[in-house]
């Protein structure tokens, strides 16, 4: 796997974000040009960094299905692959697997049950799913987006106005967020000078 750097891990988090982002909006976030971003989306997918741009589905969505985790047997694997209702497959020996079935009713299990024509050892229903942020781990020499210093360990991602920096330490944040704010202050009274200029003219 080739060696990435601070530019494909920017690129990695704001697709992790929304993979729906242009190529265009992706060169604005991250300060370079349009042709150098499409060169570092076509590597990362050749190289298999990038494997699949997903959706996230509004949870209320995924509610219509009951979920159902089944400790199964069978002779036939390939099967299971055949029911969109099966909506993940694990193996742990060579016949039993852990699979996750996604149906209306019972009605709908059983359908599958007796379609994939497997033999069920136990049955657990799920009540809930939460799903975790698997933040990339790899070692990449990055800077400090505030104080330019090598930074050794995990970076403080902080995402602010659509744009992703990395911090060495929380004092760097923060003083990051001070500068930040500070330059809005700075924006809004000129703008408020500019707006009342404007009005002494009418």
């Amino acid at each position: 796997m080739t060696k990435l750097d601070e530019l494909d891990l920017k690129l990695i988090y704001l697709l992790m974000d929304n993979s729906r982002l242009s190529i265009s909006e992706l060169a604005e976030r991250l300060s370079v040009s349009r042709p150098t971003v499409k060169t570092r989306l076509e590597k990362l997918e050749k190289e298999g960094i990038i494997q699949r741009y997903t959706i996230k589905l509004h949870p209320e969505l995924q509610k219509a299905h009951n979920v159902v985790a089944l400790i199964i047997k069978t002779d036939k694997p390939e099967k299971l692959r055949e029911f969109e209702e099966i909506i993940e497959i694990n193996r742990f020996t060579s016949k039993k697997y852990l699979i996750k079935v996604a149906v209306e009713d019972m009605e709908g299990l059983r359908n599958v049950i007796e379609g994939a024509g497997f033999e069920v050892l136990e049955i657990m229903p799920i009540l809930e799913s939460i799903e975790k942020e698997h933040p990339p781990k790899v070692k990449v020499p990055f800077k400090c987006d505030y104080c330019g210093k090598e930074i050794v360990d995990e970076p403080i991602v902080y995402k602010y106005r659509n744009r992703v920096y990395f911090f060495c330490c929380p004092t760097c944040l923060r003083e990051f967020k001070r500068t930040r704010e500070n330059i809005e202050k700075l924006k809004l009274k000129e703008h408020e000078i500019e707006h009342s200029h404007e009005h002494h003219k009418h």
